[in-house]
């Protein structure tokens, strides 16, 4: 098999489906498959997960899939702290096949700077919002549904007033769906304004690590390596999403010079903590109270993941340390579904949080 760098199918790039994509089929076959009943069960969904797992992939991977129905129309907003009515506004009317059904209705949007003046207009548009309710009114007299999906959301006023309109847009009876990502603490925010009862109702799908015999089956297939080289490789990412495609990178590239036995693995490991730590850890560090640091410290530094020895290193009573437990569950950064346990989820993130101790 020839390794080239220029032919590496796994990227650092996030937000991008990747040539080596690992696709969660359950989950996504129950958004596209519930959207696409005569009644959903849902119009909202929220994909929700720690930094690098996969959300804005999956995102696209659906918004991909419904974009070839026939009977669908799919805008993405690039930017949700913008006036997101009018980004839909322009998102609906760029689509071709839909300008052409606007233009028969003698809808003028022109406020928008979108096409130009109608003459004899059956309705004119005074704002993106009017623009908006326009074009659904024709949407759904041709029988078309719309997919929106926004991609790291988080509480602002641009989002509440979204809501509200997709609200609005239920009682009117137009077919409307989105499709949001966000991490854990941003979706609770928006979700615990119970005035924002569209995304109020949305379902929160929070996703899991990949599937550990489709990474092993994958680097099988990719570097020709025996399955336990495989399995090895596939233990060393967790099943996190953005370290499969950083450790897949890394392989790639050694074996462009040298045969996978010749390959160092503490070099690999080396420049796959750097890469885990400059493109994401150390973004969920920025991000974390001091005191989730503490106790993240504690786990790292207490190998039998033993609840009550962490409680004792960092000097924590239970109660307390129950209230950070949950929060960092919840963040997706432990797991402590094992009674008087609680282990570290990311790969070598023990190691990242020992290097930060060191450094403050």
């Amino acid at each position: 098999m020839q390794f080239k760098s220029e032919n590496n199918p796994f990227t650092l790039q996030f937000s991008y489906i990747p040539p080596q994509y690992i696709s969660r089929k359950t989950l996504t076959d129950e958004i596209v498959n519930d959207l696409k009943k005569k009644t959903p069960a849902f119009r909202g969904h929220f994909l929700t997960g720690v930094r690098g797992s996969g959300k804005s992939v999956m995102m696209a991977d659906i918004y991909n899939i419904m974009h070839g129905l026939e009977d669908w129309v799919t805008v993405d907003i690039e930017n949700p702290e913008c006036d997101i009515l009018d980004s839909l506004a322009r998102g609906i009317y760029r689509n071709p096949a839909m300008k052409t059904l606007f233009l028969n209705a003698k809808l003028d949007i022109s406020v928008l700077g979108l096409g130009v003046s109608v003459e004899k207009a059956n309705l004119v548009a005074s704002n993106a919002s009017d623009a908006v309710d326009m074009m659904l009114k024709v949407l759904k007299r041709e029988g078309k549904k719309l997919l929106i999906t926004i991609d790291e959301v988080t509480y602002c006023h641009e989002i509440a007033a979204f809501s509200h309109a997709l609200s609005a847009y239920a009682r009117a009876g137009y077919e409307v769906y989105v499709l949001m990502t966000g991490l854990k603490e941003n979706i609770k925010a928006i979700k615990n304004d119970k005035s924002l009862t569209f995304l109020y109702r949305a379902k929160e799908h929070t996703l899991e690590p990949l599937n550990t015999m489709a990474i092993i089956a994958d680097y099988v297939k990719v570097f020709g390596v025996n399955r336990e080289a495989a399995e090895k490789m596939a233990w060393n990412t967790k099943g996190y999403s953005f370290a499969f495609q950083v450790l897949g990178y890394l392989y790639w590239e050694a074996l462009c010079n040298k045969a996978y036995e010749e390959i160092d693995e503490e070099d690999i490991n080396v420049h796959y903590d750097q890469y885990l730590s400059e493109f994401v850890y150390e973004k969920i560090w920025s991000e974390l109270p001091t005191t989730e640091k503490k106790v993240l410290r504690g786990i790292a530094d207490t190998q039998s993941h033993d609840v009550k020895t962490i409680r004792e290193n960092i000097s924590m009573n239970s109660s307390k340390f129950s209230v950070y437990r949950n929060r960092l569950m919840e963040r997706g950064l432990i797991d402590g579904r094992e009674y008087g346990k609680v282990k570290l989820v990311l790969p070598r993130f023990d190691v990242f949080i020992k290097s930060q101790e060191i450094l403050e």
